[in-house]
């Protein structure tokens, strides 16, 4: 027979860490995997604007379009293995790379860091971080869609730091008033919208009890398990 835990305490939580797991709830479990198929349209929308206007899809690399818009540098390393090719003095031998944007994943992969660039459609690998890069940087999302985006996308990087501290009730409240900011400036279908803000409201209001729901159930099994 298992000997018992000597005591909970290396199972309780702080009322922090319960809000941060109601927070990370919310993000990518009811958020992203919602707005996730409106960010695959737009993006949609301007690789096709692209490939009429700047043949982005059959692009030379020394005709590549190096920024869009002028301010973001495109980051052709991330697609059609080009990230392989030895660098030249520390910098990518862009004469090696092939920059045809062949599709609106890869398009979108331009626009997260190396470590993001590993999904190849719009699932649950294109995450909470790789979402808020998106709209904050594809054109195609207005500015007000960006202000909002990296508003979230500074509190999902505390969260995704585990960043306790940091998530007292006004950050906890804060959070969810940048995730529905979020949600009604992506202009969204009026129906996605009201279920969006509905769910991240419930979460918002009664997530906390039902982690300590969770953590009780959890406690029991833990105990019945060590007693067996």
């Amino acid at each position: 027979m298992a000997t018992a835990a000597s005591g909970p305490s290396h199972l309780s939580v702080t009322e922090n860490q319960k809000r941060w797991l109601v927070a990370g709830i919310a993000l990518n479990k009811i958020l992203i995997p919602q707005i996730r198929p409106f960010v695959e349209q737009g993006i949609k929308t301007e690789y096709n604007n692209l490939k009429t206007s700047h043949n982005i899809d059959g692009q030379s690399t020394s005709g590549r379009l190096q920024r869009w818009p002028p301010r973001k540098v495109l980051k052709y390393e991330n697609i059609n293995g080009n990230g392989v090719h030895p660098k030249l003095g520390g910098r990518y031998n862009y004469a090696l790379f092939d920059c045809r944007v062949t599709s609106h994943v890869d398009f979108a992969r331009l626009y997260v860091e190396n470590y993001m660039a590993k999904f190849n459609a719009f699932d649950d690998h294109c995450d909470a971080s790789a979402v808020m890069a998106l709209l904050g940087g594809v054109p195609v999302f207005s500015a007000a869609v960006q202000t909002a985006a990296g508003d979230v996308r500074m509190g999902r990087n505390d969260w995704a730091h585990c960043v306790f501290s940091k998530l007292d009730e006004a950050k906890f409240q804060q959070s969810f008033i940048e995730m529905e900011h979020l949600v009604k400036v992506m202009a969204l279908p009026v129906a996605d919208e009201g279920k969006l803000i509905a769910e991240l409201k419930d979460w918002e209001s009664k997530g906390n009890y039902l982690c300590v729901k969770m953590i009780i159930i959890f406690m029991i099994c833990h105990k019945k398990w060590c007693d067996f």
